[in-house]
């Protein structure tokens, strides 16, 4: 039986109003006043493939009716259902997702209803489901960590469920940070399902021809930028997401940021993005973006295009990009001028995860992003125990198979094989071929991946702040900024004061508030 939800969602809707909300919601953000965004076209390069998402990656238009499986859905007293939402993925990819689906309804008679969103509307959905009747919250839900402690602390992930399920499958079995940033008072808002680290991907060849050290710290990637600029040949040698509306846009900074040394809230819940040393990255990234980025918005899927036709050095990416890098994406091919040699991009490519600040606080970090597996509080919780455990052992590998550069394990192993799962990965071909990433990139760089992919360092979590972090990415509000201080909205000091305000406004009852001076206005 369901769980008596904490929220207000009792009422439930024919499933088809999911995808109208849908519809709602995508027309509503087309709409949006735009004064929360500076006034900068996105820019593309001269010569580039075209941009086939351009606001957000692998996010096409929303899904019709949900998904039920090769069974027959349940009625009377058949089948139980669940139903799981889970970012829109790829056709390759969720085909891949309902077979693994099938097969789970198959062997336990509970059918699953999929639903997939697109990224940037999960959140808005999961809190209309929550807060309003217009559908049901789903039983489970995959979502990225800057969602699970906001989403636990509003009573919609049910904590007790997932932490009952963690000490089933055997607490030691998982990566210990992960459990540890969604952790508070003895459990656990969400179970890790698997992660990745944002990249900083550069032409290996490129750097060796100029006797460049690789891009691992603010003075490397300053100087190679300065090097490798050509806007003669329309060479921007640096590209990163500056989209207000993409989560890859702070997310890009946060790595900066504590790379820096600049933490966004403290143990006892004061801000300190006024610090010198979150200035400093502010002022940092506003140079290199402006002096050597394409001019215009940028996001995930223009820095891929600018590397895959030779006009970028260095980018920031997810590792959603080497199936493109190693020709193995229908929909981003290598067009550099020595692409035309089958494997070229893929041979001259050099990675870095951890990059180094310029502060005396400064210090090697990286940014994981991981994938929790949710348990909400309007869950059939037995049928949903039933299948967190197929999950985690009978359908990981080939969950972990459908995009593997793109899905370290959390759960390593299992009790008896402690590092089972993770040494399975190794092993797992990219893109639907029939070479791993080691095959394809060399063995340091796929241990690189799968290395240290949680970093506990990421703002908040640590503090106990994670409820705000959700607050954050749901409303983009450093996105929206950092937009901003591109635009010459302000310098980085006005940026800081700006942001200090904006994040202020999302703490109740702000301790240590005070006004620093007015608010810039624009010009």
């Amino acid at each position: 039986m369901k769980k008596t939800p904490t929220v207000a969602y009792r009422q439930r809707l024919p499933w088809l109003l999911l995808p109208l909300s849908v519809l709602l919601l995508v027309a509503l953000a087309a709409c949006a006043p735009g004064l929360l965004n500076p006034p900068r076209e996105a820019a593309e390069l001269p010569g580039a493939p075209p941009t086939s998402e351009p606001m957000v990656m692998r996010a096409p238009t929303p899904t019709g009716e949900p998904y039920l499986g090769q069974v027959a859905p349940p009625s009377g007293d058949g089948n139980p259902t669940l139903t799981l939402w889970v970012e829109k993925p790829t056709a390759r990819y969720e085909g891949a997702l309902r077979e693994l689906i099938d097969t789970f309804t198959a062997r336990h008679q509970i059918s699953i209803e999929l639903v997939t969103v697109p990224p940037e509307l999960l959140p808005d959905l999961v809190t209309t489901a929550a807060t309003t009747t217009t559908f049901d919250l789903p039983d489970v839900v995959l979502a990225p960590l800057e969602y699970i402690p906001g989403w636990e602390e509003q009573g919609i992930l049910d904590a007790e469920a997932a932490t009952a399920i963690l000490e089933e499958l055997g607490p030691d079995s998982f990566d210990q940070e992960a459990l540890q940033l969604v952790s508070r008072g003895g459990q656990v808002a969400a179970i890790p399902s698997d992660g990745w680290q944002q990249l900083l991907l550069y032409r290996e060849d490129w750097f060796e021809e100029k006797d460049l050290p690789a891009p691992t710290d603010f003075e490397a990637m300053l100087t190679a930028a300065e090097v490798i600029s050509d806007r003669t040949n329309l060479i921007y040698s640096f590209n990163m997401p500056t989209e207000s509306s993409l989560v890859a846009t702070t997310r890009a900074f946060e790595q900066m940021a504590i790379a820096n040394g600049c933490q966004l809230i403290d143990d006892k819940g004061e801000l300190l993005i006024l610090e010198d040393v979150c200035r400093d990255a502010l002022d940092y990234y506003r140079f290199l973006c402006n002096s050597y980025c394409p001019p215009g918005v940028q996001t995930e899927v223009s820095a891929l295009n600018a590397y895959l036709s030779g006009r970028a050095g260095f980018i920031v990416a997810t590792p959603w990009a080497l199936a493109a890098i190693a020709g193995l994406d229908d929909d981003y091919r290598p067009t550099c001028p020595d692409c035309s040699t089958p494997g070229y991009l893929a041979e001259n490519t050099g990675l870095v995860t951890t990059i180094e600040g310029r502060s005396a606080q400064a210090s090697p970090q990286n940014l994981g992003v991981m994938t929790y597996l949710g348990i909400t509080t309007a869950a059939n919780t037995e049928a949903a125990s039933t299948f967190a455990h197929f999950w985690f052992d009978e359908g990981y590998v080939d969950w972990l198979a459908i995009e593997p550069a793109r899905k370290v394990p959390m759960r390593l192993g299992t009790p008896d094989e402690p590092e089972r799962f993770l040494e399975t990965w190794f092993e797992l071909p990219l893109a639907g071929s029939d070479e791993s990433i080691a095959d394809l990139f060399g063995q340091e760089f796929a241990e690189t991946l799968a290395t240290d992919v949680v970093n506990a360092n990421r703002w908040g979590y640590t503090q106990g702040e994670g409820a705000l972090i959700t607050t954050i990415f749901e409303d983009l509000t450093l996105s929206i900024l950092l937009q901003e201080l591109l635009s010459g909205y302000y310098d980085a000091d006005r940026a800081a004061i700006e942001g200090y305000k904006r994040l202020v406004e999302l703490i109740p009852d702000y301790e240590y508030y005070f006004d620093p001076e007015p608010t810039p206005e624009n010009p």
